[in-house]
């Protein structure tokens, strides 16, 4: 339904309305800004044109107020206010000739976004452009985005609720571009990855907590090439990894314990190397266990709760390395775990 003010009517029911981002109860109200009127009516005026023109506004389903703006010959001007059909301001959305600046509430009253459109004509979806900031409840910023037409381009950034950087990029037409890093909570950087319109390229590098690095490699056209190489937390150097355009090649293990296991987790073997050579115990296993589910009393809560566990395991063999070769006893098992052999040796020699 429609109805038509006088003109000292609409200029009666505007009011200037102050909106604060950290103060929600300053907010302006749908109470507040309804015009004087039967309630679940809307109201609106047209031009000799057919045009909307002057104050117009529209009601949620129940008659509160859902938005109340002003046209000028069809095109939306100045601030246009957006309600919850509880009454709690929902955005504010200001009309600048060729952009909207708009700020989104919760229904608590926070601010979760802010930034601006570019202008779009009537019925259209607005196109974001500039930079956007999204907030939590706190009203801590922890989000920025930055468009062009709609297009993510520019600086990105996340933040924790502490306000510690979590992730920093930036955006070429959509796609990532350039040098991304992400942050432990504690500030230090956990890993730095380099992009090349949208695709892995260029440097990598992770990092332990403690600021050491774990990995570093080059990726070429989203595919791991040339020598990657990892590190303990200590910095000492853990094994290289030689890549061809993504194919693994071969690994160079150098210092460290290095195991390799069944489809399913079981360990196949366990040694031990120190300046790529093998120092200390090694052991083999027989392809045989599985892993299962047993039930277990908690001893703090007393609480019955099930965890899982490998069962029916077998060594097939076991020694020891010095300086890269054989020392001492090196035992084989049968499936059974009885005791197949025994060899001695001495600095890699088998000793009769």
């Amino acid at each position: 339904m429609k109805a038509a003010f006088s003109t000292l009517s609409l200029f009666a029911v505007l009011t200037t309305l102050n909106l604060a981002i950290a103060q929600p109860g300053n907010l302006p109200t749908a109470r507040g800004s309804m015009p004087s009127g039967d309630a679940g009516v809307e109201y609106n005026l047209v031009d000799s044109n057919g045009e909307k023109d002057g104050l117009w506004i529209r009601v949620w389903p129940s008659g509160s107020l859902y938005y109340k703006g002003e046209f000028e010959a069809g095109k939306p001007v100045g601030k246009f206010l957006y309600f919850y059909d509880t009454g709690k301001l929902m955005s504010s959305v200001e009309h600048k000739g060729k952009t909207i600046a708009s700020i989104h509430y919760r229904p608590n009253g926070s601010v979760q976004a802010s930034g601006h459109y570019n202008s779009a004509p009537v019925g259209e979806e607005p196109i974001k452009t500039g930079s956007w900031g999204y907030y939590d409840e706190t009203s801590l910023q922890r989000r920025s985005e930055s468009y062009v037409d709609g297009v993510m381009n520019g600086e990105y950034w996340v933040k924790d609720y502490k306000g510690k950087l979590v992730e920093e990029g930036t955006f070429n037409m959509g796609k990532k571009d350039g040098k991304w890093t992400s942050y432990y909570e504690s500030g230090k950087i956990s890993e730095v990855i380099t992009y090349a319109s949208g695709e892995l390229h260029g440097e990598f590098s992770s990092y332990h907590p403690n600021g050491n690095v774990r990995i570093s490699g080059v990726y070429s056209n989203g595919s791991e090439d040339g020598s990657w190489k990892t590190y303990h937390d200590t910095g000492e150097i853990e094994k290289i990894i030689k890549y061809s355009m993504g194919t693994k090649v071969k690994d160079i293990l150098i210092n460290g314990v290095f195991e390799e296991t069944f489809p399913d987790g079981r360990s196949m073997s366990e040694y031990t190397y120190r300046d790529k050579l093998l120092e200390g115990p090694y052991r083999i296993w027989y392809d045989l266990g599985e892993y299962v589910i047993e039930p277990f009393i908690d001893e703090e809560t007393g609480e019955q709760l099930q965890r899982q566990v490998l069962v029916g395991t077998q060594i097939k063999e076991e020694g020891e390395y010095v300086n890269g070769k054989l020392d001492g006893p090196r035992y084989k098992y049968r499936e059974d775990g009885k005791i197949l052999s025994k060899e001695n040796y001495d600095n890699g020699e088998l000793v009769e």
